[in-house]
């Protein structure tokens, strides 16, 4: 009896290390398109010539923010011509406007706290904001 409480002991043991270590070792991405929804002020914004020689500039002004709401609607006055989007993946997204009816393919990145979005442009132009 002394030795299957003692097996018994090690299994449980063994199998708590197990479970911790699966635990532990898992990591929350941080990084998936649900973190693009919220309200995002407009801090810079990039407009190259076509030489590739743009740089991003700080935004001046009052504060101008954007709204992306989960049920795919976009509002505030950092974009006010943009009316809806709706995520494609990990880097795209299709964006409807107010004035034109096919969506647009915008490229984006998105961390906890900041965002980049990057219409299709000819020349470079891109827009960044930080989570409000």
């Amino acid at each position: 009896m002394r030795f299957s409480k003692k097996y018994n002991m090690k299994r449980l043991t063994a199998s708590i290390f197990a479970i911790s270590l699966l635990f532990f070792a898992c990591k929350k991405k941080n990084d998936g398109p649900g973190e693009i929804y919220g309200k995002w002020k407009l801090t810079e914004t990039l407009q190259d010539p076509g030489d590739g020689s743009g740089k991003y500039m700080k935004v001046n002004g009052p504060a101008k923010y954007l709204v992306l709401d989960q049920t795919g609607q976009i509002s505030g006055k950092a974009m006010p011509e943009l009316i809806r989007f709706k995520v494609i993946d990990s880097v795209s997204m299709e964006v409807y406007g107010k004035t034109y009816q096919m969506p647009l393919t915008y490229r984006y990145k998105v961390t906890a706290k900041t965002l980049t979005l990057n219409p299709p442009c000819i020349e470079g132009c891109g827009f960044k904001f930080v989570r409000d």
